[in-house]
């Protein structure tokens, strides 16, 4: 199994670690108050289309990744494909990412992380709807589960005490803390888009893993440079004024570039640890950073201690894991998969 392959240890090592520190960097960022201009007054770092412009940046880097890694034989046979396939997914991601960005200022890190896995609801649904895929009890089961799970984490955020170093969060209402957590969820929608339009048209074409990702952060970059210019002359974002806290602020910038990498870091040891072990992993480490981003809050003092919000964290684990079948139970399997686990055997095609 891949938990016995040495070889994925360190990719599932470097996938856990730069995909808590990706969303925990993204918090800090928010948190940080810099002067928005010479002789202007401090305020936080409220630039969410800026920062989804950073991501596709890191994203970005994943198709140097590509390059480097790669034969020039295996990049030109996936040379073929149109740009527009991946400019749409781009465009998906770009608006998931973009309101998850605006969420940060409103709710804790590890509420944003949690409220991400409504991800499988809507692609349950979206999976049905336009693929005509018949979804199983364990689906059906995993999907209630899941959305019981965030209805605690969302209950849990309203109600638990403001932490001592949650800045400007600590000030936010219960009606913004529910618009935060909306926002995490209307992202979920464009994020079940996006993979639902990855499986139907990306994958009717040969293009490994990497470069899609990469293409998507150059299509992103695009995207981006149209979209800020028409916000800057809207007024909706000021990029002067967000370079100006990075230029003006150490923390903030590291910040940044850390993000940057963070993301190129977790693309790139996730399509590793897919590869070299299976995609069944990358889904368990995918589940276990919501528990790192949550233990590194509490520590910081981000975040207060909630044993109703680690019972939420708790079930919208468990209806993850029953979702994508990493835990089988017999009597949620149809039929013909109930029989391996009689017999003993892995409904995946594994030895269990």
């Amino acid at each position: 199994t891949w938990a016995t392959k040495p070889g994925a240890v360190a990719p599932m090592g470097l996938m856990l670690v730069s995909g808590a520190a990706n969303t925990l960097l993204m918090k800090l960022m928010v948190g940080v108050s810099v002067p928005l201009g010479a002789g202007r007054e401090a305020a936080p770092f409220d630039h969410p289309y800026f920062q989804t412009l950073l991501m596709m940046i890191g994203e970005f880097l994943c198709l140097l990744g590509f390059a480097a890694t790669t034969t020039r034989q295996v990049r030109a046979k996936s040379a073929g494909v149109p740009v527009r396939i991946f400019a749409l997914a781009s465009a998906l991601d770009w608006a998931a990412t973009t309101l998850v960005n605006m969420a940060y200022i409103l709710i804790a890190a590890s509420v944003v992380q949690m409220t991400r896995g409504a991800v499988v609801i809507f692609t349950c649904l979206l999976s049905t709807m336009l693929l005509g895929r018949r979804q199983h009890v364990h689906h059906l089961v995993g999907v209630g589960l899941v959305a019981f799970g965030i209805t605690l984490v969302s209950v849990s955020a309203l109600v638990a005490p403001a932490a001592p170093a949650q800045g400007a969060e600590a000030t936010m209402s219960a009606a913004s803390k529910l618009f935060g957590i909306a926002l995490c969820l209307i992202a979920q929608v464009f994020q079940a888009l996006m993979l639902v339009y990855e499986e139907n048209i990306l994958s009717q074409f040969e293009v490994p893993p990497l470069r899609v990702v990469g293409m998507e952060g150059l299509c992103g970059i695009g995207i981006g440079m149209f979209l800020l210019t028409g916000l800057n002359l809207s007024r909706v974002e000021s990029t002067p004024a967000a370079l100006y806290q990075l230029g003006h602020s150490l923390p903030l910038a590291i910040a940044a570039v850390g993000s940057i990498f963070s993301v190129a870091v977790f693309n790139f040891s996730g399509v590793t640890v897919t590869q070299q072990a299976s995609a069944v992993a990358r889904s368990t480490v995918d589940v276990s950073r919501t528990v790192l981003v949550w233990a590194v809050e509490l520590a910081v003092g981000w975040n207060r201690f909630s044993m109703l919000q680690l019972t939420g964290f708790a079930v919208v684990a468990a209806g993850t894991l029953i979702y994508n079948r990493l835990i089988s139970i017999r009597a949620l399997e149809p039929p013909e998969e109930a029989s391996k686990l009689v017999a003993g055997e892995d409904p995946r095609g594994a030895a269990l």
